[in-house]
């Protein structure tokens, strides 16, 4: 795999059970070239602004659709960190507990302006 631009220590702060939770998201990625990660980055940068958008405008349906995409997203990319990370928020969102998604999804953003 070609190495992603960027580490996911930062969601174990923010999760603590996370090494726990990644098996489901666990997948082999040999076939992952550069492209694609150009293209994942776009697309997660592109769903965080969506959180962002949605948790500012308290809008839960918002929020679990990006964080729903991302979810399924983050194992293909040999991150399945990511995809935990999806999966807390989503859950956060369809419990109405926008608020406690606002933490993970910050830390989310702060790491995709650390990624070129």
């Amino acid at each position: 795999m070609t190495n992603f631009p960027g580490n996911v220590e930062w969601v174990a702060e923010l999760i603590p059970d996370v090494a726990a939770k990644v098996a489901p998201f666990t997948v082999d990625t040999e076939e992952v070239d550069d492209e694609l990660v150009e293209v994942f980055v776009d697309e997660i940068r592109r769903l965080t602004g969506e959180l962002q958008d949605g948790l500012g405008q308290g809008n839960g349906d918002m929020v679990r659709m990006a964080s729903h995409s991302i979810k399924g997203m983050g194992g293909t990319m040999g991150l399945p960190e990511i995809s935990v990370l999806g999966m807390e928020i989503e859950g956060m969102a369809r419990e109405d507990r926008l608020a406690d998604a606002r933490p993970l999804v910050d830390a989310l953003a702060e790491w995709m302006a650390t990624i070129s």
